[in-house]
């Protein structure tokens, strides 16, 4: 356990969709790790830069949170049910909370500039309250970043280990989100070179034991992640909105819904 957090206890603990073993390779070297942040920076950077209350729903075990304080020097809350994640976040300069937001504590509803949900709702069984409920943590107009898996035929035994009810579609994610009170501003798809090794992972894992596909399916080694991290560098590579094994959505609150 990290003692240095402040965690306020909003709600009771409980468990999620979400495979505790996923925290033992969800590190800040492992080759994928980097590659979002590398995409995000390039494409949310400024946003970070430009907004005081920033809030992450579903933070896990932090590794959002810690790196915008070390690359923006931003402090950020963190919302979560699962505590033992929770105390796994290292040290940060906002505050975690155990908190259920579909209960809508006052003292949050409409306090944020900027709400994440990195890699979340593809856990969340029913996503539409879930958003409507982050939705209201917003100030009028305030931003929504969503990111993603993508690509239902990749759909594999390490999604189910992972947690995931569901791979998203572009059109799918876009009409979620509008129809949860939102405006679509930015849908950015990367990862298209993962596409082969994603493919190979599903056929890999179609007999392996439970316990082990977490392992097999994400977990990484120094020399991996030396030979996949310049991956990253490719995204120049145009594929014209079409492909990708994950995304980012940007959207922005209505205030009329």
């Amino acid at each position: 356990m990290n003692s240095n957090n402040r965690i306020i206890y909003l709600n009771t603990p409980c468990s999620v969709s979400m495979a505790d073993d996923w925290y033992d390779y969800g590190t800040m070297d492992h080759f994928w790790v980097r590659h979002r942040n590398a995409v995000f920076d390039r494409h949310f950077g400024d946003i970070i830069c430009a907004s005081q209350f920033i809030g992450e729903i579903g933070c896990g075990n932090g590794l959002m949170l810690s790196y915008i304080a070390s690359r923006y020097q931003k402090a950020a809350d963190g919302f979560e049910l699962n505590l033992s994640a929770l105390e796994l976040c290292p040290t940060i300069p906002g505050t975690l909370y155990v908190y259920d937001i579909l209960s809508k504590n006052p003292d949050l509803v409409q306090k944020y500039d900027l709400i994440m949900l990195i890699d979340v709702i593809e856990h969340i069984e029913d996503e539409t309250p879930f958003l409507l409920a982050a939705r209201e943590h917003l100030k009028p107009g305030g931003l929504l970043i969503i990111g993603v898996p993508m690509r239902q035929h990749l759909f594999s035994a390490y999604d189910v280990a992972a947690g995931h009810y569901r791979r998203y579609s572009t059109r799918n994610l876009k009409s979620l989100v509008q129809n949860s009170g939102f405006e679509v501003k930015k849908i950015v798809q990367w990862g298209h070179l993962y596409i082969p090794l994603l493919m190979l992972r599903k056929y890999m894992l179609a007999g392996a034991k439970k316990e082990d596909v977490i392992r097999k399916g994400f977990g990484s080694s120094s020399v991996i992640n030396t030979c996949l991290s310049p991956l990253r560098y490719l995204d120049f590579i145009p594929t014209f909105g079409i492909t990708g094994t994950s995304s980012f959505l940007l959207a922005q609150k209505l205030n009329d819904v």
